[in-house]
């Protein structure tokens, strides 16, 4: 049995949609290419394999649209992006479905991306805010109209080339149309040209354009290139732009797909897809476990519970993102499968993922219903609000996604609250879990302590862990560390010493570099000697402060590097922005008292040196090291 692609196109989205146990789509734009560059090569892609749904059974099912207009990028893109590109697939609504897609699905939703629909990208590069528009470009897939295998010239490619061009959309600049590489031509024209006209998304009724319409479209693109040819050579062109239309509409848009049909009843229909997709291609495993997840719970009816995970999960997505702008990027699906996996002692792992059973499943979805702990009207109200408490003692320490982007810790983290229901995101949970990121960000860039199979084994210790009774209960952070014998060396702690700098704002209450996170949250006497203030009221501070860097230099007579460790230290924010503010160090702390000035550089570190604008080389690197023997001393085992 065989379908032609075109007749896929027609359907999609308008008789044929996905099934929820099925994976987001995944493939990226190269992917996408490939597949192209296969079909029109006649090269096998696979065979699809179609699930044809029993009419008195379409109730019974989740059905998803595919994706026509694609988010392919992991940032999240702003809301007028969001307008007219989808992120994941949406649910069907006022249509009824006659065949649901089980294998097949990232195939079938490259076709329908390139010939009917596009991608945005981001194209910022590193450090732009992905929230802006002009960091965002539309792309449709193109063929270059002028490479063809057949004709050999020394200014065309002389094979196919398939590439995701910008359109000019948002902030991108158009790259369709005529273009040189070196001596090369190209002619860039959108594959869904030959389709019905364009890129209108039509359904039901689209063709494929041949004869004289394929012509005119192609001549349109020919004629409005400055080829800067003669008419020989633009004729010859035209041959070869001819000849690539017509072999996409014949080998793409007209090729026979393999199709494989099931009349299965649906209880035979996850074992089947699992089947599928263990012997084919491979998903990610937090797609597989939201498979597993959608080809069961929405038809466990138990006390009046029927749960779609991806519609929920989804919601989760939307509320966190808006509640924890600081991590929006790194809050997704696998965020919150790896914390449902954690709460039953499992992983995202393959081998781990392929031997859950129903009696797995129904421990995960217990654990989403579990409500003891809250007197509360929402659903799966403790699991989200374990989650949560995890969010704000993250962010509360002052710790960003660019510091600790190892999400695990979050499910970590969501396991202690889940299983102690009377744990507070209180000063001393704060200060433990700083001092947890800090000491595994001091081992993480030359040892890989923040991975994914620490978290294993840490989340493994938690689900054994009982606090000691009548006690407050504070997240075990140096417990985890002693579980897996891990400790620093004392080359470690003088490596990411003499490489701890800090180049934000001053006052800036974010602690954004990897190597001033480890050291200043491992001098834990800095934030613990108070009692008024957490963690998370802290400011990084530059001793000498930042607008004094020219006149230390001329104090010195030679340049100073103010962002060095060893001038920074932590601060109350109140303490650092209305009293010492920009002020010299020995100005300030005289006005302190000398109590309180005694108590500021004791904690801190500060050398045996009045820190004045003449000692201020001097001061630094003496800190350093004083800061040095005093991490060796304490975490040096």
């Amino acid at each position: 049995m065989s379908r032609q692609v075109s007749d896929y196109l027609s359907e999609i989205n308008d008789h044929i949609f996905l099934p929820g146990l099925q994976r987001e789509f995944v493939w990226n734009p190269r992917q996408i290419e490939e597949l192209f560059d296969s079909l029109i090569r006649d090269y096998p892609i696979g065979a699809i394999t179609e699930w044809r749904v029993r009419a008195a059974n379409i109730s019974d099912y989740n059905s998803y649209n595919f994706l026509r207009m694609y988010v392919a990028d992991d940032y999240r893109p702003p809301d007028p992006v969001l307008a007219e590109y989808d992120l994941y697939n949406q649910e069907v609504e006022d249509k009824e479905p006659e065949i649901l897609i089980i294998d097949g699905q990232q195939r079938l939703n490259s076709l329908y991306i390139g010939v009917e629909g596009g991608i945005t990208v981001y194209n910022g590069g590193r450090g732009k805010p992905s929230d802006q528009l002009q960091y965002w470009e539309g792309q449709r897939l193109c063929v270059d109209l002028f490479g063809h295998p057949e004709y050999d010239r020394d200014d065309t490619a002389g094979d196919y080339e398939f590439e995701f061009k910008s359109t000019g959309k948002f902030g991108g600049t158009d790259e369709t149309g005529y273009s040189m590489t070196g001596d090369t031509r190209h002619l860039w024209m959108p594959v869904g040209e030959l389709w019905n006209g364009g890129d209108d998304g039509g359904s039901g009724n689209s063709t494929v354009l041949e004869g004289r319409a394929l012509s005119e479209v192609v001549d349109e693109y020919v004629d409005t290139a400055e080829l800067r040819a003669d008419n020989e050579t633009r004729y010859q062109l035209r041959s070869i732009s001819i000849a690539v239309a017509r072999d996409i509409t014949s080998n793409v848009l007209q090729d026979d797909l393999e199709t494989d049909s099931t009349n299965k009843d649906r209880s035979e229909i996850p074992e089947i897809f699992t089947r599928l997709n263990m012997e084919g291609s491979d998903p990610k495993p937090y797609q597989l476990l939201l498979s597993k997840l959608m080809s069961y719970w929405p038809y466990a009816e138990e006390e009046g519970e029927r749960i779609n995970p991806r519609e929920v999960i989804q919601d989760w997505i939307d509320e966190f993102k808006q509640k924890f702008p600081e991590y929006e990027q790194e809050i997704d699906r696998k965020l919150f499968l790896r914390y449902t996996a954690y709460l039953v002692g499992t992983d995202l792992l393959r081998s781990n993922l392929s031997s859950i059973d129903e009696d797995r499943m129904d421990e995960m979805r217990e654990r989403w219903l579990y409500n003891e702990p809250v007197v509360a009207g929402r659903r799966f109200e403790w699991f989200r609000s374990s989650l949560e408490k995890a969010f704000q003692t993250v962010i509360e320490s002052g710790i960003r996604s660019s510091v600790m982007n190892t999400m695990p810790i979050f499910a970590l983290l969501g396991v202690f609250y889940y299983q102690n229901p009377d744990a507070e995101v209180s000063d001393a949970n704060r200060e433990s879990v700083f001092q947890f990121v800090a000491r595994a960000l001091l081992l993480n860039k030359y040892y890989q302590v923040l991975t994914y199979g620490k978290c294993r084994n840490w989340m493994r210790y938690l689900r054994e862990w009982e606090p000691e009774p009548n006690e407050p209960i504070v997240f075990p952070g140096e417990e985890l560390f002693e579980s897996e014998n891990i400790s620093p060396s004392a080359e470690d702690i003088r490596r990411v010493v003499a490489n701890a700098r800090y180049e934000s704002s001053p006052g800036e209450p974010v602690f954004t570099d990897t190597d001033v996170t480890a050291v200043l949250g491992l001098i834990e006497e800095s934030y613990t000697q108070s009692t008024s203030t957490s963690i998370g009221d802290y400011s990084v501070d530059h001793i000498y402060p930042k607008s004094r860097a020219e006149s230390v230099s001329e104090s010195i007579g030679e340049t100073v590097d103010l962002n060095r460790i060893g001038n920074l230290q932590l601060l109350p924010h109140e303490m650092n922005e209305e009293i010492k503010s920009d002020q010299w160090p020995h100005d300030w702390l005289d006005d302190l008292g000398n109590a309180e000035s005694e108590r500021i550089q004791r904690v801190n570190q500060y050398p045996d040196i009045e820190p004045t604008p003449e000692n201020a080389q001097a001061f630094i690197q003496a800190r350093e090291e004083q800061i040095t023997d005093y991490l060796i001393d304490k975490y040096v085992k």
